[in-house]
This record gives C-alpha cells, structure tokens and sequence, in this order.
C-alpha cells in the first residue's frame, strides 16, 4: 500500500509539474520580427514584420498616413482592406507565419515625428501594425537609417550598429513588451561597457563633446549602485539620447532627454537616476494602470531621495513634500491610488512626493535590508509583467517577514493627513532619575492613521530617541532619562507623512489653488501672467489677506501697488533686489512677482515652475539665482522647551 500510495504521490507531481510548463508555455507572448528603414530626411517608413498568427479574421492599426504594401502566409497573398480610419482588416486562410510589409510617409503630429533633426515614434503614433489582442509580445527589431543618422529602439541593442550600403543599422531585442518605441537623430556616439552592460550617448556634434563624458560616467555609477538595492540591470544595454523635444521619457532600454535640457548641470546628478531607475520600475516592472502607478513614488524614493540621502539633503526634501502636501488646497487632495501619471502640480506632488515619503515610511518600519530585499523580489517576480498596488505589498510583506498589507491600504487607499499636537509635557525627578511624560495626539477630523512617531528629547547629556505609538487619537507616554530634559519635539527630520500645522507660504500656496485671483499692475503683462497660471488677470485694485492672490507687475509698480495697499515687505528690499524676483507674504496666500524689464519677468516666469517650493526667489539680470528658500516659522508646535528642573 506504502509503495503504491508514493507512486500516486509521485504521479500527482508529475502531474501538477506538466500543467504547471504548460500554462507557462501557453503564456509566452508571440514573437514579432520587424525590419524597418527610416528616412528621416523625407519622413518615410518602410517596413515588414513577421508574426505566427492563427487562421482567421485579424485586425490591426496603421496611421493614416501609412498603407499595407503587401501580405504573405504560406503560399497565399491574403487580401488586407481597409475598415475606416486607422483600421485594417485581413482574413488569413490558414496558420503560419505573416509577413506583413507597410510604407508611407510619417505626419507630423503631437504623437510622433520623423524628421531631419530628430525623430520619435510613439506606439500610439500608429507608425507599425498594431493587431488587436496582440497585448505583449517578444520582439525583435532590426533599425536602418541614413548613414548620418542613428537609432535607438525598445529593448536591448545586440552587438554594434553595422553600416552597410550607406545605412546604419542596429538590432534590438526585449522578452516581453507591449509596445515599439524608436528614436533618431543626427547623433555621435560614444559607448563604454559597466559590467557587461552596454552604456551609450547619442548626442548631437554640439552636445557630444562637452556633455557625453559626464553623462556616460555618471549612468555606470548609477548602475552598480542601483543593481545592488533592486537587483541586476533588466537589459543589456542603457542609452541616452538627445531630443529636440524639451523632454524626460524612460524606455525599455533607454530615455530620451531634450537637447535644451542635457546641458544643465543638476540633470546628470538628478533627472538621469531617475529615468534610469526607471529600467527597473515602469519599463523593467510594468504599472497595471487601473490599479494606480506606484512606480515614479518607487523611482523618486531609490534614485532621487537616495541621491539626496548620500548628499546630506534627505531631511531638506522630506520638509519640501510636506510644505507641497500643506500647499495642496483640499478640493485637489487625492489618496496614492488614485494617481495614473503626470508629473506637473497637483498630480505630482500626490503621485512622487507623497508616495516617495510612503516608502520612507515603510523602510523606518521594516529597516534598509528588508526594503531593498522586498525591491528585489518585486524585480524578480514581476519583470516585464504588470504589477499593481498589492503586489508590492506582497514583495514586501514577504521580505519583512510580516503582513504589510494594512500599511499599504491604509496609506494608498487614504485621503488627506493626519495632523500633530504635542502638549501636557512635564518632568519630575526621582533621586538621580528623571521621568519625562507628554501627549501626543492627533486632531484632525478624520479618523486617526496608524504611526510611529520619532521623539527627541533634549537633555543635559545629549539627545534621546524614542518612537512612540500613535495608533488611536491619542497616546499619553513616559520616558525615563539619566538626566534632566530641556525639550522634546516630534517628529523634528519630518519623517511622518502628516499635515504642517504652520507652513511657511511658498508659491504652491497660491499657484495651485483654483481659485487664485491674478492681478497685474499695468497693461500688457497678460502673456506673463498665463506663464504663471495659464489664466486671463485683472487689473490690481484691492487685496485680502484670506483670498489666494498672484500679484504680477514692473519693479516700480508693484511697489506703489504694495505702498497703496499697506502690505509691508515681508525680508527688508526685497522688492527691489537683484535684476527680478518672486516672494509670499507670510500669513497670507499672496504672492508677488516683479522684475525691473520685460527680459526679466520673462525669465522669471519661466524659472517659476522649478521654484514652486520656494517662498522667495531673486535672480539678477543674467538669470542666475541670487536668493532663494523658505520663510522660517516663528514657531515649531512640535517643539516644547522646557524650564530647567530645581536641583
């Protein structure tokens, strides 16, 4: 019986094996093989593609601009008619491989391009075959251009760009996508290997010898660092590209940057981590939409905020997002899940800011090793398929050793933030022991979130740390110090994701609220204005101080307008320092924005939507930064000092 019941045991594994290898076969994704020619100089495409396709009726997309050139399967030449708009039909009358050619000349639309000074072609700029329920496939793309040109494509670039009969010619491959992505470009090229990853630029002439260097060493430092904390590099090979598109793209395998862009000198220590990290969460690890998009908060927390933590600047940015979390007015609040994408305003600020400081969050809770531990099994689970809220929280669950699923409902399910109080707070003392005891509690109207608050208390000896559990509405809590306490403050590195009870004003204060009224002080600053707010202004006649206001005018103007109004300066001269300048008045919503000539507010205005963080911005007359950062609070109502105890 023994020997019988492990032969059953044995074929019930061999069994659950065989269907296991046959669902994965049954799973992989069909194989497409496309040949395409580009010629930039005239704007055409000439392509074929193979694909394996059952017998039947298939539809695909084209661009209209675009037509079939011809069809093959077997022996016979199916007959492809044209269903209206963008869409084909074709009717295969047995299984096989289709060879499908198109060509045509590329429009030049907001989708896509191809053009002599640069070429980008979307998916969604119908510049291939799409086939209906064709979702993911395994691809392979061999990209020819004119000999002065190059490209870059989806996935992995195989051996070097060959030339032959006056055409450059590169091959890419990717295991599994959902789409094509090529670029061009008059570029030169410079390629340097990183532990067997092929690292390129693709620079115009004007660009290439100033800039690839930079670019090149900052991307194989980026590599070992980032392939240490979420795994090995998802491809073969990483490319920066330059495009006349004033852009940041990340692509399986490559980002695009605009030429405008590349030359500034903060985007190789910050932008480039970025879209590289994003070979890893976003093109490596794909986002299920529906579900939201966890990867840029993902993306910002280990590459940016991690390049800010080697740099000494973590606690800086912590205190940033949560001054554009206090700015964010009510009506534009949304929880985490609800962000799809966008990295401008009010979208940003939830879906990067707000997600990168929910990630700190769960590393203070689960520690660094665990954290990084939990990216990797994310990477190794989930690459080049779609992953969604709760598969992080299971990749993390799994690596901590805990159910981390309440945290990450609670946090990305959740609107608005809990808000802080710290009162009650005395001390006595016992012989040569000294007993510290306080309230922590949180008092907004919504129900409390579950925290873990880091307290410091100030003593004669030095700091202590504790953390406190704030769970309910409130926790009273006792320390026990070997010395007396002279403060205590919650929360001081601004590591809770949590309302500011006294936010300095910044120019999100007023820039992003709806209803900001827009004055100017003179005629014909309207162009300026829409720069700010993309909105008509009226003429300043009154202000109030409850109302959110963006003041814009001449030097001299603005400053009659603030003697008219009685509104005093809020830093003594800053009305009138350097060449142009932005500034909040603290207590209110009003910003004021004036430079000395047209030149300067043009300037200005288009520095702003960098500066959105800051309470006072001045610039001289060249455009550089003078002055710039945030207004101290008079006070921090998280900070109690305390009288010093009778000995």
């Amino acid at each position: 019986m023994r020997a019988d019941r492990r032969s059953w045991l044995l074929l019930l594994t061999v069994l659950q094996v065989l269907l296991l290898l046959t669902a994965t076969a049954s799973a992989a994704p069909p194989a497409l093989n496309m040949d395409v020619h580009l010629d930039p100089d005239r704007g055409t495409v000439d392509g074929e593609l193979s694909v394996d396709l059952p017998a039947g009726d298939h539809r695909f997309r084209l661009d209209a601009g675009l037509e079939p050139a011809h069809a093959l399967i077997g022996g016979h030449q199916p007959q492809v008619s044209h269903a209206g708009g963008d869409r084909y039909r074709i009717h295969l009358p047995e299984a096989g491989i289709l060879h499908l050619g198109w060509q045509g000349e590329m429009p030049t639309d907001t989708r896509g391009f191809l053009a002599p000074d640069g070429g980008f072609l979307p998916p969604d700029a119908g510049w291939y075959p799409r086939f209906d329920g064709m979702d993911v496939f395994r691809l392979r793309i061999r990209v020819r251009v004119p000999d002065h040109q190059r490209a870059v494509a989806t996935g992995s670039l195989l051996g070097e760009p060959e030339l032959q009969n006056g055409r450059r010619s590169s091959v890419y491959e990717h295991p599994r996508t959902d789409g094509i992505v090529v670029a061009t470009g008059p570029w030169q090229e410079r390629t340097m290997l990183v532990n067997g990853v092929r690292v390129r630029t693709l620079f115009p002439e004007s660009l290439d010898a100033a800039h690839a260097s930079t670019y090149l060493d900052h991307t194989a430092e980026y590599l070992a660092m980032f392939s240490e904390r979420a795994g090995p590099y998802p491809y073969q090979s990483f490319t920066i590209a330059a495009s006349p598109m004033p852009v940041g793209f990340a692509f399986p395998g490559f980002t695009l940057l605009g030429e405008r862009v590349i030359p500034l000198p903060f985007i190789p220590r910050t932008s480039l981590a970025h879209e590289l990290m994003h070979s890893w969460w976003g093109t490596g690890v794909r986002v299920d939409y529906p579900t939201g998009n966890w990867s840029e908060a993902l993306t910002t927390f280990m590459a940016d905020y991690h390049l800010d933590e080697l740099h000494g600047r973590d606690r800086e940015t912590r205190y940033r997002w949560l001054l554009d979390l206090a700015a964010l007015p009510p009506q534009l609040d949304r929880p985490l899940v609800s962000f799809r994408g966008g990295n401008q305003g009010a979208t940003r600020i939830v879906g990067y800011n707000r997600g990168a400081l929910m990630f700190h969050m769960l590393r203070e809770k689960i520690g660094a090793a665990d954290f990084d531990k939990g990216a990797r099994l994310l990477r190794d689970r989930h690459l080049f398929e779609e992953a969604g809220w709760t598969d992080l929280a299971d990749a993390f669950s799994d690596a901590a050793g805990q159910d981390l699923r309440p945290f990450f409902t609670t946090w990305v399910n959740r609107p608005g933030l809990p808000e802080l109080a710290l009162h009650s707070v005395s001390q006595a003392r016992d012989v040569d022991r000294w007993t510290l005891n306080a309230v922590l509690e949180q008092v907004q109207s919504e129900p409390p979130w579950p925290l873990r608050v880091p307290v410091v208390i100030d003593t004669r000896d030095g700091p202590h740390r504790s953390l406190v559990t704030l769970d309910e509405r409130r926790s009273t809590f006792s320390v026990d110090l070997d010395a007396p306490a002279t403060a205590v403050t919650a929360d001081p590195d601004f590591e809770l994701l949590r309302r500011l009870s006294n936010p300095p004003p910044i120019l999100r204060t007023a820039s992003l609220h709806p209803d900001t009224r827009l004055l100017t002080t003179q005629d014909g600053l309207e162009p300026f204005a829409r720069a700010i707010l993309n909105r008509s202004p009226e003429r300043a006649e009154a202000f109030r101080e409850d109302a959110p206001l963006l003041v814009i005018g001449g030097t001299r103007d603005v400053a009659d307008w603030m003697a008219r109004t009685g509104i005093a300066e809020p830093a003594p001269g800053i009305a009138r320092s350097g060449h142009a300048r932005m500034w909040t008045l603290p207590g209110t919503r009003t910003v004021v924005v004036s430079a000395n000539d047209a030149a300067g507010l043009q300037t200005l205005t288009r520095m702003l939507q960098h500066h959105g963080h800051r309470s006072y911005l001045v610039l001289d007359a060249d455009g550089r930064t003078l002055e710039a950062g945030v207004w101290a609070t008079d006070t921090e109502p998280l900070r109690v000092d305390l009288s010093p105890v009778t000995p």
